[in-house]
């Protein structure tokens, strides 16, 4: 992977095959970073994998000022510009990662190829169960505490998983995140602007092939969360993975890239 900026916004690019661009983009309080035990366990991709860093996390610049999600998906579309050029690209987003992926299909449409959207929803707060697990994620992301980690470690997989099954499953993220400078203010920054999510009244304008995969025990975002996304858009598929909770590129990695593979071959890129 070699590292690259634009506009203060890090990301990191891999060799991969090809012109494709694949542009992946994490979830709350992570940063691309947190893809690689992913990409290890999957192995080579037919892309030229993008792994974006949103703003304050890993590398990127750090804000001091409140944001929307819309300038989160501005952000990326700069690194796609800077990637993938006038290409249409294929973009992951997985938990918030997938709310900024619905702002950035809508705000520009012309450098999206198509979407996959793991775990995540068009509104914010609209499950119980998000709103239980909130203080707790928020936490997370804020503290070098392991307990508190291991606390959400058990929230993010399916309650079958035993604690220390959790914590096997989750080790590598935790330990890229051990390593990487973070910001408290921005991890409280991202949640405000998580807060005010909503795009579930303009995803039919989304004209680009769409999966949507979720696990049928997230106790984060209900499965609930992700047919509600679906029927939003006018060429969406949906995937529930039973045995499965809210880290679905921990849990079920392969599950993951059989979404990206259906949708390459739908978005005929």
């Amino acid at each position: 992977m070699s590292r690259h900026w634009v506009n203060g916004v890090s990301y990191q690019v891999s060799a991969g095959e090809g012109d494709r661009v694949l542009l992946m983009m994490a979830g709350y309080g992570r940063s691309g970073s947190s893809w690689i035990p992913w990409l290890e366990r999957v192995g080579p991709l037919p892309f030229r994998v993008v792994l974006l860093d949103h703003r304050g996390t890993g590398e990127s610049a750090r804000s001091s000022r409140p944001y929307a999600l819309t300038a989160l998906a501005d952000d990326a579309a700069a690194v796609l510009r800077e990637t993938a050029g006038d290409a249409p690209a294929i973009v992951v987003g997985d938990s918030m990662g997938g709310m900024v992926a619905q702002h950035l299909a809508l705000r520009h449409p012309r450098l999206i190829g198509g979407l996959v959207l793991s775990a995540s929803s068009a509104r914010a707060g609209v499950s119980p169960a998000f709103v239980r697990s909130l203080p707790l994620t928020v936490a997370a992301a804020i503290s070098k505490n392991v307990r508190v980690w291991a606390m959400c470690d058990r929230l993010l997989v399916h309650e079958t998983k035993s604690r220390s099954q959790a914590h096997d499953l989750l080790a590598p993220l935790r330990e890229i995140q051990r390593s990487e400078p973070y910001s408290r203010l921005n991890s409280v920054l991202q949640a405000i602007a998580m807060s005010s999510h909503r795009t579930d009244r303009r995803l039919a304008a989304v004209r680009v092939p769409v999966e949507v995969i979720a696990g049928a025990g997230d106790r984060v975002l209900s499965p609930d969360n992700s047919q509600a996304l679906t029927a939003c858009f006018s060429d969406a598929r949906l995937t529930i993975l039973l045995e499965t909770g809210h880290a679905i590129a921990f849990e079920r990695p392969r599950a993951l890239l059989d979404a990206i593979t259906r949708l390459a071959a739908r978005s005929a890129l």
